[in-house]
């Protein structure tokens, strides 16, 4: 019996230079730059990494026997009867894990804990909690007297400046009391190394505070729960939770407590709110299902996806179950909780782990220097170093450089249970929208109001196969306003096109002309057409040429074009035609 042959044995060895070579030759004088791609953090990666080109990889310790995450799911609990049976019913669908944000401080009371955590198995069910819980202490001590608390597990997931350090002598073995939340600085728009730098920045402010209060450093660090939000960068956000891993050790070496007994850090993680859509929830399923796989290879403890339907337009009951399907999804079918730390191994994730690390421990020293994250905060510091990160996102969102699907790029009309559900909770939704939403948002009120939307007439000339690509660029930017477009109609450069493309009165024609000489007949069609029908607004589908300015004079609008603010445009367009 033959040995099997070795996989790919029939393919040669592909040494990198001879590599880089053809790829050189197939640019044709481009700059290989082109091809490689920049993090926000300003990390550069190489489209291929090798053995060859490998850097020594930081060690990613665990102690893990198994890849299994805890399915979390949240409780909003103003009520201890309604969250107790919310919580049941969470668990009986397969959530192991509950946290309860608290909305009303009574809550935290002895009597309302015992309702609100009575009809789950504390053994085997993990309890956090958030929201208005107030001192943790407190809370702490009111939990211990539940029967079988001692035996749980979980965290309070309070504001680390307000953590109580007495409760880290009297919490139970598996429950935390201390957290590191780096929620605010991911809604604020930091990037995944600055947001790995005020997590170590938050820890260590915590093992500071605890060490002069005369608490061991490994016990402190023992009673901490992280918590970060995850986004839809699939390997940069992977890579994240691993970069913590791997300085974790580094951190707590600085307070003396040594590798071989550090305690592995609980990481609990969010789906991030950013890149939620409330006009297209279907869409944020497929989101919430890269952030989870993101979370989950990235070695979670606990994961906790936000409802898919931020609008409430489906029941709450089908929200979860759907949410919480992902999970076993992924569980169940993909078997991502078999191995522990998948990515390992991987060149090009190994080598962005080390990037991130090495660039989250300079900004980490840089808080430091300035007190600490604390100190740094209330100086202005933090948001400072935010601030280029979170301009640099928005800028590149609403230019449509960075695609959110159903957002800012392939938008759909709302479904009628979505249309229902933002006509009857309008704040809800807008406080839940993104900003190319709340332009569609507006366009609902509009159409509320009026009857009836802004609508464009699409008027292509040209090659055809070019025209059909530059209408589809037009129609998807306008259609991401909320406008109605209508059919297109390829017409020629003459006068009485125009009375064809205004026929129907649009709000806004839009130009798809792709001849090298067409811009010379702009000028007489944009008369007449103001002529045949003056409150038209007519925009052209083109990069602007060097004299702009002369069309714009003539009666043009604007040029949209694949480098514009297309949030901008949208706003100006929605003002013009009457859109409050």
């Amino acid at each position: 019996m033959s040995q099997a042959e070795p996989l790919f044995s029939g393919f040669p060895a592909v040494d990198y230079t001879a590599w880089k070579s053809r790829v050189l030759e197939e640019l044709k004088g481009a700059d290989y730059a082109k091809i490689v791609w920049k993090t926000p953090d300003g990390i550069a990666m190489e489209p291929w990494y090798n053995r060859s080109t490998a850097v020594p990889f930081p060690a990613v310790p665990t102690g893990r026997a198994t890849n299994r995450w805890n399915i979390c799911q949240q409780i909003a609990a103003s009520n201890a009867a309604q969250g107790a049976d919310a919580a049941a019913a969470a668990v009986a669908g397969g959530a192991d894990a509950i946290e309860f944000r608290l909305a009303d401080p009574s809550l935290v009371s002895s009597t309302n804990l015992a309702v609100l955590t009575g009809k789950l198995d504390l053994s085997k069910v993990e309890l956090f909690f958030s929201g208005a819980i107030g001192d943790a202490s407190a809370l702490l001590g009111n939990l211990m007297a539940i029967p079988g608390f001692s035996s749980a597990s979980g965290a309070i997931l309070n504001d680390a400046s307000n953590a109580s350090l007495v409760a880290i002598e009297r919490r139970p073995a598996r429950f935390r009391t201390l957290s590191v939340n780096t929620e605010r600085f991911h809604e604020a728009g930091a990037t995944i190394a600055q947001e790995l730098a005020f997590s170590l920045a938050e820890a260590s402010d915590l093992l500071n505070r605890a060490t002069d209060s005369g608490i061991d450093a490994a016990k402190a660090a023992s009673s901490i729960e992280v918590v970060f939000c995850c986004g839809t960068s699939h390997f940069p956000e992977l890579a994240r939770l691993r970069a913590f891993r791997a300085m974790w050790p580094q951190l707590l070496s600085a307070y003396g407590v040594p590798a071989t007994s550090a305690p592995e850090p609980k990481l609990f993680v969010r789906t991030s709110r950013r890149s939620a859509s409330v006009l297209d929830p279907y869409t944020n399923i497929l989101r919430l299902s890269t952030e989870a796989v993101s979370a989950i290879l990235g070695g979670c403890d606990t994961l906790q996806l936000s409802s898919f339907d931020p609008a409430g337009a489906v029941s709450p009951e089908l929200a979860d179950r759907i949410t919480r399907n992902i999970h076993h999804l992924l569980r169940e079918e993909s078997g991502l909780d078999r191995v522990v730390d998948p990515a390992a191994g991987s060149f090009a994730i190994d080598t962005m782990t080390e990037s991130l690390c090495r660039e989250a421990w300079r900004l980490l020293q840089e808080v430091e220097a300035a007190g600490g994250l604390k100190l740094a905060e209330a100086a202005g510091k933090v948001a400072a170093m935010i601030a280029p990160a979170a301009e640099a996102r928005q800028k590149a969102v609403h230019g449509r450089k960075r695609s959110l699907i159903g957002i800012n790029r392939f938008t759909v009309a709302p479904s009628a249970e979505v249309s229902a559900a933002v006509k009857a909770s309008p704040q809800r939704a807008a406080e839940a929208a993104p900003d190319f939403e709340r332009l569609r948002l507006r366009m609902l009120d509009h159409a509320l109001k009026t009857g009836s939307v802004p609508r464009v007439a699409v008027w292509m000339h040209g090659d055809p196969a070019k025209c059909f690509r530059v209408s589809a660029f037009a129609e998807d930017f306008l259609r991401t306003g909320g406008f109605e477009i209508m059919p297109a109609m390829a017409l020629p450069l003459e006068t009485k096109s125009c009375r064809t493309v205004t026929e129907h009165e649009p709000d806004i024609v839009v130009l798809c002309w792709t001849g090298d000489d067409d811009l010379a007949a702009l000028p007489a069609l944009l008369e007449a057409m103001q002529e045949m029908h003056k409150e038209t607004i007519v925009v052209m589908a083109a990069k602007p040429p060097e004299d702009a300015d002369t069309y714009i004079k003539a009666g043009l609008d604007r040029f949209i074009h694949l480098g514009s603010d297309a949030y901008a445009c949208l706003l100006s367009l929605q003002h013009k035609t009457g859109v409050l």
